[in-house]
C-alpha cells in the first residue's frame, strides 16, 4: 500500500532527477534498488521520491554481500561542461570527437579546446620538457614499466620544482603544457630517445612515436594523434573522480595528476589496453581464434575488451582505431590475430570492441613494445585530468567527500 502523502514521479522526472537513462532507471528497479509503482492508469510505473533520494546518496559503486552481484552506478552527479557521452559517441566542450580524430586535428589543439583556452600549435613548438634530475634519471631502468615511470616523474618534479603548482594560478595551463610535453619525452629515457618533435604537425604524437619505437614518420605519428585525440577525456571515469577529489582539497596539480594515474593504473582501468595484449599473446598457440574462444569461454564467462556499458552499438573509440590500423600496411601476425578475435567475438557474441581493444590495435601496427597503448592512453588523458582538476577547483564549492553506508556490527 502506497502512502498518499509520499510524492511519486514518472519515469523520466526519474531519470532526470538521478541524472541518467531510462534503461539504467529501470535496471535499477529491477535489481530492487527501487520500486516501481503501478500508475491508476496506463502503463507507466512511478517512482518514490523518498527512494530516489536515498539512492541519489548512496555510495559511488558501493556494494556488499547483500547487495546486487553487478556493479551499478549510484553515486553523486558531478556537474561538468567538458565532455558529454551519447549513445553514439563523446564530446568536448560540444564537438564531437570522433569527428576531430578521423579529420586528424592535432591533440595539442584538442587540449586547448577541453582547457577553453586560445592556445594555438605555435604554443606548443615554443614549449621545453621540464628537466628530471641526473639522479632521477638514473633510477629509470630498460625494463621500467611505462605507467610506473610516468609516476614516477610527476612525484619527482614536485620534489623539485620550486613552485608547486596551484590549479588556479596564472600559469596554471602554461604548466601543464610543458608537464603534458615532459611525459611524452620522458617515456623514451630508458634508450635514451628522449626528444621532444617541437616542429612536427603533431608534436606529441611524434615525440610519443620516437620515444617508444625510435621512428619519425608523420604517417605513423598520425595514428597516435588519433588515439591521443580520442582519449584525451571521457566524462567522470573512475580517474577523473580520483583527479576532482583531490582538486578539491587544494592539491597541486602534479598531486592530482598522481592521484588520476594512481588509479589509472589498475588492471579494470588504463591498465585494460595491455590485458587485451595478454588476451591476444595468450591465442597465438592456439591455430585459429575461433579453436582459442571456444577453449576460453570454457573458463571464463566474457571476453575482456568487449561489449560497452555506455555504447549501444558498441564503442565509437575502439571501431575507429581497429580501422585505422588496419588501414596501415602492417605484417604483424599480432595484429592479424586480433582483427580474428573481433571477428569471431562478433559473430559468436554479438559484441564489439573497446577502446582497450583499438589501443592494441595500434600499438601492433607500430609495433611499440607491450604496454604501449595504456602509456599512449595516460598521457592523453592527462590532459582531462587537468581539465577536470582545474574545473573542480574553481567550481566545485568545496571538498568532495560522499558518506559510507554502515553495514558493519551494531
Amino acid at each position: 500500500m502506497t502512502d498518499s502523502t509520499e510524492q511519486l514521479l514518472s519515469g523520466t522526472q526519474a531519470a532526470d532527477f538521478l541524472g541518467v537513462k531510462s534503461a539504467t532507471l529501470y535496471a535499477y528497479a529491477s535489481r530492487g534498488l527501487i520500486e516501481s509503482i503501478s500508475a491508476d492508469k496506463g502503463r507507466e510505473r512511478r517512482y518514490r521520491l523518498s527512494d530516489l533520494i536515498k539512492l541519489r546518496q548512496s555510495a559511488r559503486g558501493f556494494k556488499s554481500v547483500k547487495d546486487i552481484t553487478t556493479p551499478v552506478w549510484t553515486g553523486p552527479v558531478i556537474k561538468s561542461s567538458i565532455t558529454e557521452i551519447t549513445n553514439t559517441g563523446h564530446y568536448y566542450r560540444g564537438q564531437d570527437a570522433i569527428k576531430l580524430a578521423r579529420q586528424d586535428e592535432p591533440f595539442e589543439m584538442v587540449a586547448e579546446l577541453i582547457w577553453e583556452t586560445t592556445g594555438k600549435q605555435k604554443s606548443w613548438a615554443k614549449l621545453k620538457p621540464l628537466v628530471l634530475s641526473k639522479q632521477a634519471k638514473s633510477l629509470i631502468s630498460t625494463d621500467v614499466d611505462q605507467l610506473d615511470l610516468l609516476k614516477f616523474l610527476l612525484a619527482a618534479l614536485e620534489m623539485t620544482e620550486p613552485v608547486h603548482r596551484k590549479l588556479v594560478a596564472e600559469d596554471a595551463v602554461d604548466g601543464a603544457r610543458q608537464l603534458m610535453v615532459t611525459m611524452a619525452v620522458a617515456l623514451g629515457i630508458s634508450e635514451g630517445r628522449d626528444k621532444y618533435m617541437a616542429d612536427g604537425k603533431f608534436p606529441i604524437a611524434q615525440t610519443l612515436l620516437f620515444a617508444l619505437s625510435g621512428e619519425n614518420s608523420l604517417e605513423r605519428a598520425r595514428a597516435i594523434n588519433r588515439a591521443l585525440v580520442l582519449c584525451a577525456d571521457h566524462e567522470l571515469n573512475a580517474s577523473a573522480f580520483a583527479a576532482r577529489v583531490a582538486a578539491s582539497c587544494d592539491s597541486s596539480l602534479y598531486s592530482c595528476l598522481l592521484s588520476a594515474l594512481g588509479t589509472f593504473t589498475g588492471s579494470f582501468h588504463g591498465s585494460a589496453s595491455r590485458r587485451a595484449e595478454d588476451t591476444v599473446n595468450s591465442s597465438m598457440t592456439y591455430k585459429t581464434a575461433r579453436a582459442w574462444m571456444k577453449d576460453y569461454l570454457r573458463q571464463f564467462d566474457r571476453i575482456k575488451g568487449f561489449g560497452s556499458e555506455l555504447y549501444e552499438a558498441g564503442d565509437p573509440r575502439g571501431r575507429l582505431l581497429i580501422e585505422t590500423a588496419r588501414s596501415m600496411s602492417s605484417q604483424n601476425k599480432h595484429l592479424q590475430r586480433l582483427f580474428e578475435i573481433v571477428e569471431c567475438v562478433r559473430e559468436q557474441l554479438g559484441k564489439e570492441p573497446n577502446i582497450d581493444v583499438g589501443l592494441a590495435a595500434i600499438s601492433y601496427a607500430l609495433d611499440l613494445p607491450p604496454g604501449s597503448g595504456s602509456a599512449i592512453f595516460a598521457v592523453s588523458r592527462t590532459s582531462g585530468w587537468i581539465a577536470h582538476a582545474i574545473e573542480q577547483r574553481l567550481y566545485g564549492g568545496g571538498m568532495i567527500r560522499p558518506r559510507a553506508r554502515y553495514i558493519g556490527k551494531g
